[in-house]
This record gives structure tokens, sequence and C-alpha cells, in this order.
């Protein structure tokens, strides 16, 4: 066939099918641009999407890393500080050993409190399976593998110095310093915390290292200045927290991957909502970390700030005092009456009852204010930008609504008040400690003078001077128990008749001397004791535990004939946890219970009879006796005494004094000696000074006389660290000139 027909042939066809292909072309070529467009959509989405996953999950692992450095960090150095308060000290104060740094050849030693806690890092690295490894290090420890050793510690370590100041006030604002880098050909968070020198005795014994040969030998070999001397919250040493990120990151390219082919496989909706997912999983984790941060920083009931939230505000309002000159108001605020509703109504109610006075004082109280609950009932209001003046018209307007505020519980309705201490917040104050000190101290006066009442803090007020000054009462008196300065002496009541089954007794009296070997007044000792609530838990335990040791060792006589009388205070009469703590010594004393008396005073047995009935009636039942100490200065002794099972009465010595000179009083003590004898109960007359004393006393029968006139106080044993000749010199100083009847009468 010719070419050209066939070309002639095809030509009308040809021009039908142009069309279809051009109209195909067409379709074709946006079909592809539709694919390429889809595809590159996709594309973008899936990149995107990879790209807010990946950053999104790279962020949160260094969150979630950072939080468990720091966990790790605080968990470490808190158990290091428990070791040295609980473990070391007591191994201390026992006497069976010390920390030491070559414990490991030492019998009955234990490791020092760095030593434990690079230990403690060692254990727990190796146990964490490689979630964190950790291990304290120092500039100034020469101790293999504590020393800086690598650029990031030094880069860290230098970032704490610059934070460190030369004589700190008080704690210092760490701000911990981190990065990222390989370790080990992995990405690993590498975190140091500072761990400062946080007690004084902490700084003593570091100080103490300092100074000897062997470590300035070390420092000059070592390069480093010898010499150094640190004060307390300057910065000692660090915590280095590594916690790798490879295997959390593994977890996490894997997750990616299955989101990419998700993505590719689903629809953009399906990719969005991925997405929203993801956003949605971070922002509730992000949200849970949140809760619990402010859980962490309020108070579950109330839902107002915490303690130490409540510090920390105080501490930036504080800051902010000395830098701009700002001046703020401090407010301790105690309810009145509090414990009626808790004691008659119970806990629910004093729950609901908190709940209500926090809610109203809030409402009193601008936004930029804190509220917090301290603790118990007692409630810190911090004032931002107020004067102490304005601060005071917040006070009282604070005063005016709880005592307006009515408490409804069950058809019930309570009236109340609070007791407020004001102090103001200046540049001129110390430090946090000072200022909550200051307001509690004004809050406690407030009540003191009757409740339901404003008190300021001043400076140049003499009582509230007086009152600060008392607080450190409590630590005298844990200084001097650790340190071996608290001690007894004896003073026996001397029988004044024949045929007296017990031959003599020995009332044992505290005494407390300070390191210059002064003796301090005794009466003091006891008033601290019992207002910081020592004498149940601290004071009458030590005294019974090293009177049970006199009497084992032999320094003491006790049987059925020759009594050891121990003093016991009101508040540990009414503890039943002393009492447990009474039975537990004695049984493990091995000593003859019978040889133990114990003294409770009236007016103690009196006020808190049905526990002292208990009380009496437990440690009798081991054979200890007792005997009740000031009888006759309460008007319902004799209403009271038939029921109590006491083997002695001791006579109120304000009785007994006067006696020769003064007819109501022998009049008195003659009444009291025939109820004694009428209930064959023994007698025992307190303060005999003279001879002349202990012939009346004597004449009305009573069976033993106590006192100068009989016999003066003497030590069991000297107190650890005194010499005799100083201890004895100081007591005659405080006692030169001093009447005789003035020195007996501060002996009990």
């Amino acid at each position: 066939m010719n070419p050209s027909r066939r070309s002639a042939d095809l030509g009308a066809p040809a021009a039908g099918h142009a069309g279809t292909d051009l109209a195909g072309d067409i379709a074709g070529v946006r079909q592809r641009n539709l694919f390429w467009a889809a595809l590159v959509l996709l594309l973008s989405i899936g990149a995107v999407t990879w790209y807010f996953v990946n950053d999104s999950q790279l962020r949160l692992i260094e969150y979630k890393a950072l939080n468990l450095a720091e966990v790790v960090a605080r968990h470490a150095t808190a158990a290091r500080s428990a070791y040295a308060d609980h473990a070391v000290s007591k191994l201390d104060r026992d006497g069976t050993g010390s920390a030491s740094a070559n414990y490991l050849a030492e019998r009955g030693n234990v490791p020092l409190p760095a030593q434990f806690l690079k230990l403690v890092g060692e254990r727990a690295s190796t146990e964490s399976g490689g979630l964190y490894r950790y291990r304290p290090l120092s500039k100034w420890n020469l101790g293999a593998g504590q020393e800086l050793r690598d650029d990031f510690q030094r880069w860290a370590w230098a970032r704490l110095e610059a934070q460190d100041r030369a004589a700190p006030t008080g704690p210092i604002a760490w701000q911990s310093a981190w990065r990222i880098e390989q370790v080990d050909g992995e990405r690993t968070l590498r975190f140091l915390r500072a761990d400062p020198a946080s007690s004084a005795s902490c700084v003593q014994c570091h100080n103490a290292i300092e100074r000897l040969d062997t470590t300035r030998a070390s420092r000059v070999a070592a390069g480093v200045a010898p010499g150094k001397q640190w004060s307390q919250h300057q910065l000692l040493g660090a915590l280095e927290v590594q916690v790798p990120l490879a295997p959390v990151e593994a977890l996490a390219a894997e997750q990616r991957r299955v989101v990419i082919l998700a993505v590719i496989g689903l629809t953009l909706g399906g990719l969005l909502c991925l997405g929203l997912l993801v956003k949605v999983g971070t922002d509730r984790s992000r949200a849970l970390t949140q809760d619990l941060a402010w859980r962490a920083a309020h108070d579950d009931l109330t839902g107002l700030a915490n303690r130490p939230e409540f510090q920390r505000r105080l501490q930036t309002a504080l800051a902010a005092s000395k830098t701009a000159g700002r001046r703020h108001s401090l407010m301790f605020l105690d309810l009145d009456q509090f414990k009626v509703v808790n004691d008659t109504c119970g806990h629910r109610a004093g729950d609901e009852l908190l709940r209500q006075i926090g809610t109203a004082l809030r409402s009193h109280l601008r936004a930029g204010d804190t509220l917090a609950r301290l603790g118990g009932d007692e409630f810190g209001v911090l004032l931002v930008d107020c004067p102490l003046d304005d601060g005071r018209g917040v006070a009282d307007k604070l005063l005016g609504c709880v005592a307006n505020h009515r408490f409804l519980w069950r058809e019930r309705v309570f009236e109340l008040g609070v007791s407020i201490g004001l102090v103001e917040v200046g540049a001129d104050a110390c430090g946090v400690a000072d200022l909550m000190s200051a307001a509690d101290i004004a809050c406690y006066a407030a009540k003191e003078a009757g409740r339901n009442r404003v008190r300021v803090f001043q400076s140049s007020d003499a009582e509230l001077a007086r009152r600060r000054e008392d607080l450190g009462w409590g630590e005298r008196i844990l200084a001097a128990l650790a340190s071996g300065r608290m001690a007894l002496a004896v003073q026996t009541a001397r029988p004044l008749h024949e045929r007296l089954a017990v031959r003599s007794y020995q009332e044992l009296l505290l005494r407390m001397y300070a390191e210059d070997g002064t003796p301090v007044p005794t009466a003091n000792v006891i008033a601290a004791g019992e207002r910081y609530q020592m004498m149940p838990s601290r004071i009458d335990r030590w005294v019974l535990q090293t009177a049970c040791e006199h009497v084992r060792t032999g320094r003491l006589r006790a049987d059925a004939e020759h009594i050891v009388a121990i003093n016991i205070s009101g508040a540990s009469l009414a503890d039943e946890a002393f009492l447990h703590h009474a039975c537990e010594t004695v049984r493990a004393s091995g000593i003859d219970p019978r040889g133990l008396c114990f003294e409770v005073t009236e007016t103690a047995a009196i006020g808190n009879f049905l526990q002292a009935s208990a009380f009496i009636r437990a440690l009798k039942a081991l054979g200890c006796r007792f005997a009740l100490d000031d009888f006759g200065s309460g008007l319902s002794s004799f209403s009271y005494l038939k029921n109590l099972p006491v083997d002695f009465l001791k006579l109120d010595g304000a009785f007994v004094r006067d006696i020769v000179s003064d007819p109501v009083d022998r009049a008195m003590v003659g009444a009291i000696h025939a109820i004694g004898r009428a209930l064959g109960i023994p007698t025992i007359a307190e303060w005999v000074e003279t001879d002349a004393i202990r012939d009346a006393v004597q004449a009305l029968g009573i069976d033993y006389a106590q006192g100068y006139g009989i016999e003066r106080p003497r030590l069991v044993s000297l107190p650890s660290g005194l010499d005799a000749d100083v201890v004895e010199g100081k007591g005659r100083e405080r006692t030169s000139g001093a009447a005789a009847t003035t020195v007996s009468a501060g002996l009990d």
C-alpha cells in the first residue's frame, strides 16, 4: 500500500484520537500533578509531623532526664544526711564507734558520710540497670575517682563556684549545671548539683581535716593551695548524675518510624489526629508534672501554700528588700480554741474548720499576697510591698474576720479567735529563719497576753527580746546532753526514828553545766524543757537511764532498804510513750526495782489524775515505788490522796522552813503527818536546813528529813570533759553569799 494513502485513510480518525489523547494527556498531567502534589503534601505532613514528634520527644527526654537527675541528687544527699544524723551521731552518742576514713581496718567504726555517699552511688549506679549513674566529687577531694577529672566537671564546678559567697548568712539558692555530651559513645545528660556545707558540724570536721599535716602535704603534691577553710553553706562538694539517653532515644526512634509508616498509610486527617494525640500526650505529661509540683508546694487539706513554699516566697521577698529597698509584712496566725473543736467534734470537724478559715482569710488579702498553712492550726501571711503600718491594718481585718466567723457543726456553733504575730520584712532583716522566729515569738506573746490580739515584733521590745533569747534554751539543753555536760547529784533523806524499813532515801537532782564548767540554774533548764516538750522525750529519759546505769555500776546503792528517787515531770506522767520506755528501761537494767522510787509533784498528779494513776500502777506492778512531792501545796490533796497508791509523802518545804517560828506551819505539818500515818504512808520533810528544824519535825513524828541541815547534794559522777576543781569552784562562786534556804529551794 501506498504510504500516502495510508496516511490519508487514517487522517480523520487520527484527529479524533488526537483530541482524546490530548484530553487524556491533560488529565494524566493533572493526575500526575495531583499525585505529586499529594505526595509532596503527604511528605510535608510526614516531615512536619516527624519534626514535631521528634522535637517534643527530645524535649520530653531532656525534661524527664533532668527531673530524674534532680531526684537522684536530692535523694542521695538526703540519704547521706540521714546517715550522718541518725547512724553516725548515734554511734558517737552511744560511744560504740565513730565514722572513720579507715573504717575497713577499724573494728566498730563506719564510713564517713562522704564515703557512705560514694558507696551508695556505686551500688545504685550498678543496680539501676543503666538508668543512671552518680558519684560525689569535689575540687578539694583528692581521693581516687572524686576529683575533677574532665572538662565538664571543671566547667560545671566553675559555674557552681561563681554562685558561692565568701560569708553566706544563710543557704544559697544554687543553680545546678548540666549539658548533654557523648560519654563512652552515648548521648548522656551530665548534671552537677551543689552539695554545700549544710551543718556546722560538717564545716568543723572538714576544716579540721584541712589542717592536718597529711592533708596539707597531699594538697601541695597535687598542686592545690593548702589550708582551705569553709563557712557554713559554702560550696564543699557536688554530686554528678549521669543519665544515658540512648535507651530512651532508641525507643523514641522506633516510635518515630511507626509514626511515619502510619502517616504514609493514613489520611491527612489521621495524621493530624496522630499529631494531636502526641501533643495531648506531651501536654498531659506536663500537666501531671505541674500537678505534682503544685502538690509539693501546697497543703492538701486547705489548698494553701505549705511551709516550704511559704519560706521560698519569703526568701524572694527578703531578697527584693535587700536589693530594691522594698518593705513587706510577715504574719504568724495561731487559732484560739481550735483544740476545743477538734476534741469535742473530732478531726473531721477540725479539718472543715481549717478549710473555712483559710477561705475566709484569703478573701481579705490581695492577689499578690501569700496565705499558707504552716502546720496544725497555724497560718502564715506574707503581704508584699506592704509596710508595717499598713500590715497592722490588714492584721486587724484578719483578726475581725476570724472573730466574726461562726463555725457550725451538727447544730453546734463555735466562736473562734486568733493570735497574730506581725513583723516587718526590710533590708535589715538577717534571714528567713530569723523572720520566722520573730513572727513566732510575737504570735506566742499575743497568745500569752490574752489571745485574740495582734502583737508587733520590735527589736527594742524587752519582753520579745527575752522570749527570743529563750528559744536558744532548747539547743543549749541538746548540746549539753550530747557533750555530757548533764549530771546527777544525790541528796539523801535520813530517817528520824528507828525501825523504819527504808534506811536511806536518795533523791537524784538534775545538774547542767556550761562549757566553762559554770552550773546552769536547774529551774531554767526544767522550765525550758517543759516549754519545748523535751521532758518526756529527752530529759526525763536521760535521767532514768543514767540513774539505772549508776545503780548497775555500783555508784548508787538501790535495794529494798536504800531507795534511789527520780523526779518525773507532769508531761512525762501523761505520756504513754514515756511510760513504755520507763518500764522497758527498768526491766532491761537488771536492777532491783524495789530500790527505785519515782517522785511526782502533787500538782502534776492531781492535774493528770487518771494518767497518773495508770502510770503509778504500771510501774508499781514491776516493784517500783512512788513518792508524792510538794504535798500540801494543793487544797484538794487530801481527797485525792487515798486514791493514789503512793509509798512516801514529801511535805512541801514552804511549810517546813518556818516550822520553828510559825505555829500555823507547824500545825499543817502535823496534820499532813497524821494523815500519812493513818494511811500507812511514811512522811519526808524537805528544806530541813538547821538543827532546830530537824528537832521540830522529829518531835512531830515525821519519819525522814532532807535538806542542807542533813546533807548537801553531791555529784554522783563528774560531767564529761569537765575538771572536778573547775566544777566545784564554779559552784562555790554561784552559791557564795546566798542564804541556805535560797540555795536549797533551787535544788529540786
